[in-house]
């Protein structure tokens, strides 16, 4: 499996939520980037060379340390059930447009640096980073 970085991209006043309870709740704000990946593999075909199948993903890097709105701790996080960031991007126009990612899977979250997390690739978001 072949991984490789697409395209990077900043955003600004980034405000990550955690659900809680069904409540959506705070719990930093920061500039995060925008890392969107391609993972290729070759598939051999009986009587042919291969083929290539790939697959898209975003992640997302908060860092450093996003500002914490509130105390968080491995107790805490253990109470969120989902993941969700608004951020805005710079568009090529210069004008801003506000991104919604939801259903954010962590990947790793150190308290006292980078958080990172992914996300399959949603079309119409995928479309709009791509510009």
């Amino acid at each position: 499996m072949k991984k490789r970085m697409i395209k990077s991209i900043p955003l600004e006043q980034g405000e990550l939520y955690g659900i809680i309870s069904g409540r959506r709740i705070l719990l930093a704000k920061c500039n995060p980037r925008v890392e969107i990946m391609e993972h290729s593999t070759n598939v051999p075909i009986l009587g042919a060379q291969s083929y290539q199948i790939k697959k898209r993903h975003i992640a997302i890097v908060l860092c450093p340390s996003p500002d914490a709105a509130r105390e968080i701790d491995e107790a805490f996080l253990q109470t969120v059930t989902r993941f969700e960031l608004s951020a805005d991007m710079q568009r090529t126009d210069g004008i801003f447009e506000n991104l919604i990612f939801d259903a954010l899977t962590p990947r790793e979250i150190d308290l006292d640096g980078d958080w990172i997390f992914e996300t399959e690739e949603q079309s119409n978001a995928f479309k709009r980073l791509m510009l």
